[in-house]
């Protein structure tokens, strides 16, 4: 039985084997290409799921930061749309089993979650954990996804990162259980895929495919990556298209290009130093937002800040 202290529930009668690793896709406040969302839409229409644990929203979300959205249908309302965050056990493509926390990071006792999940891990003898998340970063569309590789696990992180100068950033749920599972010894495989920043604020498959290799191969394991490479294929079109449409927007591309290019032939400059200051992305943004808009079923349902869009809109204005 759930005590006020407890922020997880078990699901009864579900048998979890011992030493698996543990995906992490928690979407939070730098979710830049939804790639977070889109793992998680992708293992549950592609593999079989059982959940396993689920978390109390009440005590760990805030519902008036993030509302659910609901749909209105002549007079009644229908399909709340209420998030979840929870761990599952995943089959991959092969029927190999693999631990899955996602859902919306909590807004709330960050550190009683990450002492529940790391108590999950002890229980069922987590091999490693595997963590995705992406970032906004000034890098072209028209190079291969950068990724800033970190933690523990040597053996498949080493030689990975584009980008691995020392910066300090604001924290998530993520980098909170990374470094809580290293001080557990649990080993960590972390990678942080390289999302350009004009794009953001949209589903970018691309990187959602790149996170899926990285951890498909740190956990020797086959994930579904077919649709979202047909979906990358039209984004990738369409930003082509965008850009043939303009000399400035051409410019600006160039640009990034030659930095990303010097960076990776240095391996240690800073993507954010460059000798013009940093591109403006406004242009091709507002160009790829309109097209995104204007596709029934797209990869955005509207332009919004990716830490607010994992579950619902905007946050609130309403007064206390």
């Amino acid at each position: 039985m759930q005590t006020p202290e407890t922020l997880m529930t078990l699901h009864p009668g579900v048998e979890v084997p011992e030493g698996l690793d543990l995906l992490v896709a928690l979407s939070g406040h730098m979710d830049a290409g939804r790639v977070a969302r889109q793992l998680r839409e992708a293992v549950r229409d592609r593999l079989e799921t059982t959940p396993v644990a689920d978390v109390d929203l009440d005590a760990a979300y805030d519902y008036r930061a993030r509302r659910p959205h609901v749909r209105f249908e002549r007079d009644r309302y229908l399909d709340l749309q209420v998030p979840r965050i929870g761990v599952d056990l995943v089959k991959d493509l092969l029927g190999h089993p693999f631990l899955m926390l996602s859902g919306p990071e909590p807004d709330f006792r960050w550190h009683g979650f990450a002492a529940e999940v790391l108590e999950l891990a002890d229980r069922w003898r987590v091999n490693s954990f595997v963590l995705v998340d992406s970032v906004p970063m000034p890098v072209p569309h028209t190079r291969r996804v950068g990724v800033t590789a970190h933690g523990t696990r040597t053996d498949v992180l080493a030689g990975l990162s584009t980008w691995s100068a020392e910066a300090e950033m604001m924290a998530g749920m993520l980098q909170l259980l990374e470094t809580a599972a290293e001080e557990k010894g649990i080993p960590t495989a972390g990678y942080s895929l390289h999302v350009p920043h004009y794009i953001a604020e949209a589903k970018f498959p691309q990187a959602a495919v790149a996170a899926f290799e990285y951890a498909g191969a740190a956990m020797g394991l086959m994930l579904p990556t077919d649709e979202l490479r047909d979906k990358a294929r039209d984004v990738e079109a369409e930003l082509e298209r965008q850009t043939a449409g303009s000399e400035e927007i051409q410019a600006m591309v160039s640009g990034l290009e030659r930095t990303f290019d010097q960076n990776v032939a240095e391996q240690g400059r800073s993507l954010l130093e460059t000798s013009e200051g940093l591109p403006d992305g406004d242009e091709l943004a507002s160009a790829v937002e309109a097209y995104l808009l204007g596709r029934e079923g797209g990869p955005s349902a509207r332009p919004s800040s990716p830490a607010q869009d994992d579950e619902g809109p905007d946050p609130s204005t309403d007064t206390p």
